[in-house]
């Protein structure tokens, strides 16, 4: 994993070529974590090393922008189908600019690059300031069978020749003879990550690297417990750290009960001194 305070033109580039990428929000306080698929063509751009945008088209919901005007908070995620893993997040402050607002036409066409003037249905323009972009392997994520769209030249994962086949044969590879074929069929599991765990167990490594990057998280949250035992750190004090920054973060909470408590202590006062000027009466 590797963190950046921009993005590059190499990411900025690949980002704007993948056909899909997600966004997950969710309010302050609220159950609810929304992650929505994206991928029209046309529908995202890179404006700059620390800004980019997506067009956001009428649906069902509209958490996206009721977290956005609650906090801000959104973080855009992008993944490689191809021979090259990798995984893209984008943690972003964003604004929502609405389809009535003067900016928007601008925005869509900004976003648009050329490709389209209007987009019907459109309701608004998520401009994405990006505070923090993270890489990471993504050897987690399916890949789309080379053989599809480069069958000369092919290559195992040894770096061996591979073998040119008809596209059915391809398909048919990692499925029964009498399984159906369906558009998942496209798909194959990447090797890598199996190969590699099974190197690290065999090794004893396992336990080393899940101490060395599972103990917390981006935010220094409390992490696996197991990894955090086996380094030496007593649980229940990180835990009450967690605790403690969570309930100091919360400042207008905080502010808000002070008040309501010195108000209802002012209550209580003035209907004791009540109570007591009828009795002295």
């Amino acid at each position: 994993m590797k963190l950046f305070p921009s993005l590059s033109d190499d990411l900025a580039r690949w980002a704007e070529l993948q056909p899909v990428f997600f966004t997950g929000s969710a309010s302050t306080h609220g159950c609810h974590v929304n992650v929505s698929p994206k991928g029209l063509d046309a529908h995202f751009a890179v404006l700059g090393p620390n800004q980019c945008a997506y067009i956001d088209r009428t649906g069902s919901g509209c958490e996206t922008i009721s977290h956005a005007y609650e906090n801000g908070r959104l973080c855009l995620m992008f993944m490689s189908f191809g021979p090259s893993p990798r995984i893209l997040r984008l943690f972003c402050r964003v604004t929502v600019v609405e389809w009535d607002q003067p900016a928007f036409p601008a925005l869509v066409r900004k976003v648009a690059k050329g490709k389209r003037e209007a987009f019907d249905g459109a309701r608004a323009v998520i401009l994405c300031d990006i505070w923090q972009a993270q890489t990471s392997c993504g050897f987690g994520v399916p890949r789309v069978k080379k053989g599809l769209y480069s069958p000369e030249g092919d290559q195992d994962d040894n770096g061996n020749p591979g073998v040119t086949k008809a596209v059915e044969d391809i398909l048919r590879e990692g499925f029964r003879d009498d399984e159906k074929l369906t558009e998942l069929s496209v798909f194959e599991q990447r090797p890598n990550l199996d190969n590699y765990a099974a190197n690290q167990v065999q090794n004893n490594k396992t336990l080393s690297y899940q101490i060395e990057k599972n103990c917390s998280s981006l935010d220094g949250l409390p992490g696996l417990r197991a990894a955090r035992r086996e380094a030496g750190q007593r649980l229940w004090v990180g835990d009450l750290k967690a605790r403690i920054r969570r309930i100091a973060s919360e400042g207008e909470a905080v502010a808000v009960g002070f008040l309501l408590a010195t108000v209802f202590y002012f209550v209580l006062f003035w209907i004791d001194a009540r109570w007591v000027s009828m009795i002295m009466l």
